[in-house]
């Protein structure tokens, strides 16, 4: 699979690596097709450790790339609509947007925690294509946005943070005020604690499926929920397990077939289903 077919003269692979550092630029460059798919696909393998800038772009590129051959695969329109729930403070997903689309597409996502809202908005304020950014819960989305209004539900690196927020929340946890890297390291040893008492899915599944349920509704008919995960370093530094962590999509794909909701998983070439999930509305 090629996630980057034009990087040598594409205005796309412009756009996706606009503002990378020199050294990076210059190793793209310098790469034949082949040999930057092959150094893309190890950036994900656990744990992943970001050590210098080229990492930390490369990591990037890796999943805006992708996020653009699944537009493409899919033929999502130019002028699509996208939603994604809890950005935090990355921008992979509107910029992968901004390469692929044209003028008329809306990136839209619901962020809860504000001191992540402000660095979001900072990162993207020189893209091209329409924001939205609501600071509320992805709950609430159907409140500022119609039904069926939506092409693709993204859900990037994001089913950690759901669990941690419902979690959080049901612990009577800030999680909208707090700087969220500091607490961090406490709502993941909270969330370890209740699986390993055996208690996540009694007290997340029913939150997590009525999230899914709303984004449904978002959708357009035949619209597309796209999930992904990665496993970075240092987990267990922080009293996290990475082997839990690096099962989320498995988590999600379960709990979603169990609530049978009428999402039909697409099978991909290229990618690794235990880091990737792609579900089409029918």
């Amino acid at each position: 699979m090629d996630r980057t077919k034009s990087h040598h003269d594409g205005s796309q692979m412009e756009r996706l690596t606009r503002g990378f550092s020199a050294e990076t630029l210059e190793l793209i460059t310098s790469l034949s097709e082949e040999a930057l798919q092959q150094k893309l696909a190890r950036m994900i393998t656990p744990p992943i450790t970001l050590n210098e800038r080229t990492d930390s772009e490369l990591l990037e590129l890796y999943y805006t790339s992708s996020y653009v051959h699944l537009f493409e695969t899919f033929n999502i329109p130019k002028k699509a609509k996208l939603f994604e729930i809890a950005a935090g403070d990355t921008i992979f997903i509107p910029k992968a947007l901004n390469a692929y689309a044209d003028e008329g597409a809306k990136y839209i996502t619901a962020n809860l925690n504000k001191s992540l809202t402000s660095g979001f908005r900072e990162k993207a304020s020189e893209l091209s294509i329409e924001l939205e950014i609501i600071e509320d819960n992805g709950i609430n989305i159907l409140s500022y946005c119609g039904e069926g209004k939506v092409d693709v539900a993204v859900f990037h690196h994001a089913m950690n943070d759901i669990v941690q927020t419902i979690i959080a929340e049901r612990e009577g946890n800030d999680t909208v005020n707090v700087d969220w890297w500091t607490a961090e390291p406490q709502m993941l040893q909270t969330v370890m604690a209740y699986h390993n008492r055996g208690e996540l899915k009694t007290a997340a599944y029913s939150e997590f499926i009525s999230i899914i349920e709303t984004c449904m509704k978002l959708l357009k008919e035949d619209g597309y929920f796209i999930f992904d995960n990665c496993t970075y370093a240092g987990y267990e530094d922080m009293g996290y397990n990475s082997d839990f962590h690096s099962n989320y999509i498995q988590l999600a794909r379960e709990w979603i077939h169990e609530a049978d909701l009428g999402l039909q998983e697409v099978e991909l070439e290229g990618f690794d289903p235990k880091w990737w999930m792609v579900l089409q509305k029918t």
